[in-house]
């Protein structure tokens, strides 16, 4: 018998999937590049999505801003950020998001996205995992129909 457990079986992270009725490329594409990113997240969006660079988000109408560094974005399959600065909920400092992308069918694509850090001891957490069913949502519209219901629409 194993002594080894899973890593997966028993975390805490904000886990969900959503199937998109798209392919591959297309999910990636929301996820990995500005206008994307501004179609169902917010429409303030600025900085680079090359590895390495950061992103930074802001919300109109709120005094805040989180920024994002792209740890990795492999084409069309995985995008994995890391909070660098999150001035509403400082508890994402270091929490890393992270974007898996696989094809299901000819026509359908899983989006399995998991926030690493993101757990439900976290003051955030209701309001995060409320955030991020939306968002989630909204890659689906934006990718499926072309309008996302990003921060402000």
């Amino acid at each position: 018998m194993s002594t080894n457990a899973p890593t997966d079986q028993a975390t805490p992270d904000y886990t969900k999937e959503v199937v998109v009725h798209a392919t591959p490329a297309s999910v990636f594409d929301a996820i990995a590049t500005i206008e994307g990113l501004r179609g169902w997240w917010t429409p303030l969006v600025s900085g680079s999505t090359d590895v390495g660079s950061d992103i930074r988000f802001d919300f109109e109408g709120l005094d805040e801003h989180v920024v994002m560094r792209i740890d990795e974005a492999t084409a069309p399959l995985r995008v994995h950020w890391t909070c660098i600065a999150h001035t509403g909920h400082p508890e994402w400092i270091a929490t890393q998001p992270i974007f898996e992308i696989v094809s299901v069918g000819e026509h359908d694509t899983a989006l399995d996205f998991r926030h690493v850090g993101l757990a439900p001891a976290l003051s955030c957490y209701q309001q995060c995992e409320r955030g991020w069913n939306h968002f989630l949502a909204s890659i689906v519209a934006y990718v499926e129909f072309g309008r996302g219901t990003p921060f402000g629409s």
